[in-house]
């Protein structure tokens, strides 16, 4: 029910072209954050209301989160290892059931993926850049499923900092940086 349930909201935001509140039956939906109503609003626009359109954007999210899994996995263990944990989480079950029928579990796994890989590339190279790419998918990853986006990326990258006793990490301006840029795109969902 759920798929077909967030197709439907995605429908009605693109025919009230309100992408601030989410509705559903002309009543306040609040069960979940709006980025995957705004996707599937976005790409029913873009290539017009089809059950592929609605799942491409998920599609588009696990190529996102294999990719992401390829880069953390080849950061810490070699391409080798990097490129089987690749195969190993395309290949599952749940990745095929998640490309069917679509919720916001792709697009949050995905994100989670990601945010963890470009904070990891951060701790690696203290690179500004990869600190954006890591809170844009914290915040992403807030849009799709709350404050799961958040306490996952910063409880494998809080793990990762205390294995390594790296405490000097965790007083560096970049982490404030990276909150104020989640707060600035979490600022449309708030306000709807």
């Amino acid at each position: 029910v759920d798929a077909t349930q967030y197709a439907s909201i995605s429908l009605e935001m693109l025919n009230s072209s309100d992408y601030l509140h989410v509705i559903h039956h002309e009543k306040d939906y609040l069960d979940k954050p709006p980025l995957i109503f705004w996707l599937g609003a976005l790409f029913y626009k873009l290539f017009g209301v089809h059950v592929w359109s609605y799942r491409l954007p998920s599609f588009l999210f696990t190529i996102l989160g294999v990719y992401s899994t390829y880069a953390l996995g080849k950061l810490f263990y070699g391409k080798k290892t990097g490129l089987n944990a690749a195969l190993i989480i395309y290949t599952t079950q749940a990745f095929f059931l998640m490309n069917h029928d679509v919720r916001t579990d792709t697009i949050l796994t995905a994100c989670i993926i990601f945010s963890s890989w470009q904070l990891a590339e951060f701790l690696q190279s203290g690179r500004f850049i990869y600190v954006l790419g890591g809170f844009t998918g914290i915040a992403l990853g807030m849009l799709e499923k709350g404050p799961l986006g958040l306490v996952v990326p910063i409880m494998a990258i809080g793990t990762h900092i205390l294995v390594r006793r790296d405490w000097k990490t965790l007083f560096k301006w970049q982490w404030l940086a990276g909150l104020l840029l989640t707060a600035v795109l979490l600022i449309p969902m708030c306000i709807g």
